[in-house]
This record gives structure tokens, sequence and C-alpha cells, in this order.
């Protein structure tokens, strides 16, 4: 498995994608349900998905120090459990879940086909099984894979076919940045964030920067969760949307 990690105690282009990511898994997470999240990192989503009242959640990640500081900065939170895991080997019975989610890990994964099979033996029956992944026909254009951390990526098409034969749905929306969205872009605004993150001028520190941008527009440099949304139509996901954002039902 490939490794490419996002920490939540840095704000990055990405924090803001990530954490729409985990509101939206939340959405399908009920009262007292048991949870897993594969692939938790920092543990940031994993408490983001344990807001909801009487949830368990089981975090879990390949990395032994990284579980290892995720129940250091939790251990506040009595709803989280982290432990050391593999996703192609689970140690849970199976139908032990009500929701699984694993955001942005199938393409790091050699055997991602191992990882859905275990998914689909460890979610109850009616469960929901939640997964991420690039857009390959928007991340890596030309067919060749951009990010050195990825070992594969997919097409609505590939993840579809993956998905349809171990759960009984498989619905898969897009998730499209829309901080600017077409006739209601501010040309000063777009324009102000262009410079900023600018390859020169990136080297300033990103407080400074986003003081600037603060000051001048009232919101933050980065994105933020309420500038990206999911649609739902299959051809403005494959032509637009950067993220295949998969939610099924066994």
């Amino acid at each position: 498995m490939s490794v490419e990690r996002h920490l939540f105690t840095e704000i990055t282009p990405w924090t803001g994608e990530h954490i729409h990511r985990y509101l939206e898994s939340a959405r399908h997470i009920g009262e007292g349900d048991v949870i897993l999240d594969l692939a938790c990192g920092s543990g940031y989503g994993a408490d983001i998905l344990s807001r909801v009242r009487n949830t368990r959640v089981y975090a879990g990640d390949i990395n032994p120090d990284i579980i290892s500081a995720c129940q250091n900065d939790w251990k506040n939170n009595a709803s989280l459990n982290f432990e050391v895991m593999d996703a192609t080997d689970l140690r849970f019975d199976n139908a032990f879940f009500n929701v699984i989610v694993s955001l942005e890990t199938i393409e790091h994964l050699t055997a991602y086909e191992k990882m859905v099979s275990e998914f689909s033996r460890v979610i109850k029956p009616g469960g929901t099984v939640i997964i991420s992944t690039p857009n390959i026909k928007i991340s890596s254009p030309d067919g060749r894979i951009i990010n050195p951390f990825h070992t594969q990526e997919f097409t609505y098409q590939e993840l579809n076919d993956l998905l349809k034969p171990e759960f009984s749905e498989a619905n898969i929306c897009g998730q499209k940045y829309i901080r600017y969205p077409g006739e209601r872009r501010s040309r000063g605004k777009y324009s102000t964030e262009k410079l900023l993150l600018a390859r020169g001028i990136r080297k300033l520190p990103y407080k400074f920067r986003d003081r600037i941008f603060r000051s001048v527009f009232g919101s933050s440099l980065y994105p933020m969760a309420a500038d990206y949304k999911m649609f739902p139509d299959r051809k403005f996901i494959e032509e637009n949307c950067h993220v295949l954002f998969a939610v099924c039902r066994k």
C-alpha cells in the first residue's frame, strides 16, 4: 500500500474537500450505529463521524505510529477506538458494522478487490459502505497516473463494475469545487486567489496569505467544506468532478 496522508493539524488546499466528504458520509449514520473508518489518518474524520449520538467508531490505519498519535490526540472522545488495521484482512466478525467509510483509500491498494470483499463481509445486511476515490478522467486525463502514491485510479464505469457484484446498490456521485460557479465568479476574488496560490508566492507563510485574502474578501484563501458539492448526473460527473463518491447498500 502506498502512503499519502492528510493531517488535520495542517491547513492545506485539500482540508475543505476532505471535511466535506466526511460530512457527506455522516449523513448516512444513524443513532447507535457501529462505524468503521478505514484509513483514518490523523483521526479528524473519525471524530466527525462520532458526533451522531450513541455511535461507536472503530478507526483503523495500517501505520502503527499514526494509530499511536490518534490514541493520544483523541483520548477524550470515548466514542472512538483506534487500532492498527489491514483493509484486506479485517479482524471483525461477519455483519459487524452498520456503516463503513473509506475515503481516498482504494487507489492506494494493489489488492483493492480484496478490500471491497472484506467490506462486503463485515457490513450488516442493509448497511452502508461509502468509498471515495479520484476520477481518473480529471486527475489523470491521459490515462497515465500522475500521483506517485496511487497504484491505480478509476473511471465511473470501472468503480461501478467493481462495487456492483458485492452490493445490492452502488450509487456514485461526484464531488466538485463550487466556490466560483460560472456566472457568479468574482473576477477579482478568483484572480487574487490564483495569485496567492502561485508557485513563487506559496513560499510565503499561509497565515500571511490567508490574512490578506480574508481582509479583502472575508473568506479563507484555501477552500472550506462549503465550497464543495456532490452531483448525481453521470455525464456531468465524468466530465467535471474530481472525486467519485460511492454510497453502497448491502
